[in-house]
């Protein structure tokens, strides 16, 4: 009989995983050699969500796929030749195409395009990338089909596989690798070890996703190892030539804020740091950037904006960054070189500030440097549900940069709030009312929250028993194009009637049941953006609002019934008078739609309030939680 000891058992196992990972890649490579790498985007939904009256309005989202981008130039930095198909741009630009429905296959299409692209460039290598939960379904057909075809190994990454790896694998098996998290560095490292250029020692933040025994489980190998760029490493432009820059906006929506540029206008993204510094408990970017916050060059991000707008036409960004602001004095350094230069170039920060960093100097620097809107994540306004989720904000945070951005009337500034906080009672809901009011901000975006597979706030709700642990392919968001809500607006989805009644009777000293979120969502809705519309007299404000309301009517939920009502609203103010037509599709909306009766009849509203030109509604006080007497506040206006 043998005996080894610890050390000797350590060897054999690592020599046995070594033996294993050669022989996957000789199976999966036989030459041992990678030349050419495709990069494909999914659609970012399957056909079963995806409506082609949406897209041919020109909803759905559409955005140059920035992280391909940059893993594109790494790799061809490295003598490799690179090619990328975005079959979300695919799907969208099909659809412009077409002049009825029934004209379109939204499978087909994606399939045509992918098959054309796996045929002219004849890869060696297949990437797929997923950033959103509602794309799994895509993901998981895209890959199949791209496996099928190519008849290569294919891989998968992204924020969506990063977040719950493990279950995707089980549900794709045709991906042959996952890379988790950024891999700038793990990509390229992984294909130095398939061309033995580098050990295995080298793999790092890569599943190796081995055939399925009898009983269904796959062998995997793991290499967990982190390979997170620097500062430096992170100072790269993405292949601008591969990503459809100037066409992306033609066909689908990029940023919050595309309704207040013109429609011929080219929108791109741009990436200046990586990471945030908050903690919240029901964000992502942790799990796939890391600790903390890595910064290019401020210098460099400016010539790339300005390659953006000489090269490609670009007019307007959206900066993807999550923490913007980080360093105030590298992001005023970084907007004042951007003013310099004078570009003919506007931008946005959809993704959110933190309310703490936005101080006199900073907003300043950013109007001049040609910002015209801005998200500030703030999601309560109640303390305690502030610490709960580790918000990096206080109230008075909230309430300091709203004053200081109200002096800047042309950053249309949007306030980010959910609701559905564990704990979080009809009373902590008010709380957030009452400081989003105070604010006095131009919009308020309110969602439901929605937790994400591997946050903390997904843990704790799951070891509760709030939720269940189902993973990240089942979701479906209330809110977003494809969310439920969306389809309760448009009628294609039933929702509770008696709404009145209904938010009355939610006890303030309770925690709402989950039923009742789309119901809060909805008063909350109606309170904090568009009632507000009644007073609203600033010119520039007037502008912004009317081209957001259109929008929102024309594009976001079509016919929009408070959408269509506050139009009015507004071109009464402006010219005295309101359009026959838009009085007309207000009322057919209401004859059409039992949902907009409804909530019309629960906040006073009619369509002869527009025929007449008198909003005799507007300081009437109603609909309070709790049975809470009406609330005159609500309505404290002036007389217009």
């Amino acid at each position: 009989m043998v005996t080894c000891n610890s050390e000797t058992l350590a060897r054999l196992a690592i020599k046995s995983d070594l033996n294993a990972v050669e022989a996957f890649l000789d199976a999966a490579f036989p030459a041992r050699r990678i030349s050419r790498v495709l990069l494909v985007t999914p659609p970012d939904t399957d056909a079963e969500l995806f409506r082609w009256d949406t897209a041919k309005r020109g909803r759905y989202t559409n955005y140059p796929p920035y992280g391909l981008g940059v893993i594109a130039a790494r790799l061809r930095a490295r003598g490799l030749d690179v090619s990328m198909v975005n079959l979300n741009h695919a799907v969208l630009r099909r659809v412009a195409a077409t002049k009825t429905a029934a004209d379109f296959d939204h499978t087909a299409t994606w399939k045509t395009s992918l098959e054309a692209a796996i045929d002219e460039f004849k890869p060696e290598f297949i990437g797929v990338t997923c950033m959103f939960t509602m794309t799994h379904a895509s993901l998981k057909q895209v890959v199949s089909h791209a496996a099928a075809h190519g008849r290569v190994p294919v891989a998968i990454g992204g924020v969506h596989v990063s977040n719950d790896v493990e279950r995707i694998l089980d549900d794709i098996p045709d991906a042959r690798f996952a890379f988790l998290r950024e891999a700038d560095q793990a990509f390229p490292a992984f294909i130095d070890v398939v061309e033995r250029r580098a050990g295995p020692g080298k793999l790092a933040q890569v599943i190796f996703n081995g055939r399925r025994d009898g009983n269904g489980k796959a062998h995997r190998l793991r290499f967990l190892q982190e390979a997170i760029p620097d500062d430096t490493a992170i100072d790269v432009a993405p292949a601008f030539d591969l990503m459809d820059i100037a066409e992306n906006s033609r066909f689908g929506t990029v940023g919050a804020f595309y309704a207040l540029k013109p429609k011929d206008t080219v929108f791109s993204t741009i990436l200046s740091n990586r990471g945030c510094r908050a903690q919240c408990t029901f964000c992502s970017v942790r799990n796939f950037n890391g600790k903390g916050v890595r910064q290019r060059d401020h210098v460099a991000v400016v010539d790339e904006l300005e390659t953006l707008v000489a090269r490609y036409g670009v007019g307007h960004v959206m900066w993807l960054d999550d923490d913007l602001l980080k360093d105030e004095r590298r992001a005023i350094a970084m907007f004042d070189e951007l003013a310099k230069r004078r570009l003919p170039l506007t931008w946005d920060a959809s993704n959110g500030l933190i309310a703490a960093s936005v101080t006199e100097e900073i907003a300043h620097a950013m109007a001049e440097s040609g910002c015209i809107a801005v998200n500030i994540g703030m999601e309560s306004g109640n303390p305690k549900i502030l610490r709960d989720v580790k918000k990096p904000g206080t109230v008075r945070n909230f309430l300091n940069a709203a004053e200081i951005l109200r002096k800047h009337e042309r950053i249309y500034t949007s306030i980010l709030l959910m609701v559905g906080f564990p704990g979080e009672t009809m009373s902590m809901v008010l709380d957030t009312i009452n400081v989003a009011r105070a604010m006095d901000c131009d919009w308020y975006r309110i969602s439901p929250l929605q937790p994400l597979p591997n946050t903390p706030i997904y843990d704790s709700m799951v070891a509760q028993g709030l939720i269940q642990d189902v993973g990240s392919k089942e979701l479906r968001f209330m809110g977003g194009s494809f969310g439920k809500q969306t389809e309760i607006e448009q009628g294609l989805r039933m929702a509770e009637l008696g709404f009145a009644e209904a938010f009355a009777a939610i006890p303030l000293d309770q925690v709402p049941p989950p039923e009742k979120i789309t119901d809060i969502w909805f008063y909350m809705n109606y309170h904090l953006n568009f009632h507000r519309l009644f007073t609203e007299s600033r010119p520039a404000k007037l502008q912004q609002q009317t081209a957001h309301l259109r929008s929102l009517a024309d594009v976001i939920s079509p016919e929009n019934g408070f959408a269509l009502y506050f139009q009015g609203v507004l071109e009464h103010r402006a010219t005295g008078a309101i359009s026959p037509e838009l009085i007309a599709r207000l009322e057919r909306r209401l004859k059409t739609s039992p949902y907009w009766a409804d909530r019309f009849a629960a906040f006073g509203l009619a369509v002869e309030d527009l025929s007449n030109g008198d909003f005799k509604n507007k300081h009437v006080p109603r609909l309070m939680p709790g049975g809470l007497p009406p609330d005159p506040t609500l309505y404290a206006f002036e007389a217009a």
